[in-house]
């Protein structure tokens, strides 16, 4: 059990880094004025968060909320990078004839991130918990953990509402908890080796 636990939250920790890697060199390319390579990004982390969702259901028994939460923002990062995948390049090419369409798959697409990020802050918060009986290093991870995971909450939850501009800030918030989250979860250990 203790083994199962360090190397499924190794495993989460190690997916969530990458991904915030992903999206970094995703918005710094398109920030830049090029095209990202959608494709490669996308397949990977579909691949990525399809980890972190096992690896959140595996850490269930143990850390309840933190595997919820992972599990929870996995599957549904898994949805959203699939919708972009596969939807958006076919409903881009359909012309105006799709673009209502396109509007509603790429709304959808966004609903789903925001959500994702809301369920990565939640475990940020749970591992904060987790290591807040802790000293040193693990302290202070789980402290920066909690505090980018409720701004991944607020922000996100926020962004749901269709009417918010807030894609931006939500991303960030959120992708800045799930790097920290990613970092906690090399601190945090099963119940029964606390």
């Amino acid at each position: 059990m203790t083994t199962g636990f360090k190397g499924a939250a190794q495993i989460a920790a190690i997916a969530l880094l990458i991904t915030v890697v992903t999206q970094i060199i995703y918005i710094t390319i398109s920030n830049g004025g090029g095209t990202p390579p959608r494709d490669i990004i996308w397949s990977v982390e579909t691949i990525l968060f399809v980890g972190i969702a096992i690896s959140g259901l595996a850490l269930l028994p143990a850390r309840p909320l933190i595997g919820a939460g992972l599990a929870t923002g996995g599957i549904l990062n898994t949805i959203q990078a699939g919708m972009g995948l596969v939807m958006f390049g076919p409903l881009m090419e359909g012309g105006e004839a799709l673009a209502p369409v396109f509007s509603a798959v790429l709304a959808m697409a966004f609903l789903l991130y925001f959500t994702a990020k809301i369920a990565f802050g939640v475990a940020a918060v749970a591992a904060a918990v987790a290591l807040w009986a802790t000293s040193g290093a693990g302290k202070i991870v789980g402290a920066l953990a909690g505090l980018t995971g409720l701004a991944a909450i607020v922000i996100n939850t926020a962004a749901v509402f269709p009417a918010s501009d807030l894609m931006f800030p939500a991303g960030a918030a959120g992708t800045a908890a799930a790097a920290l989250l990613a970092l906690a979860l090399f601190f945090v250990k099963a119940p029964s080796e606390a």
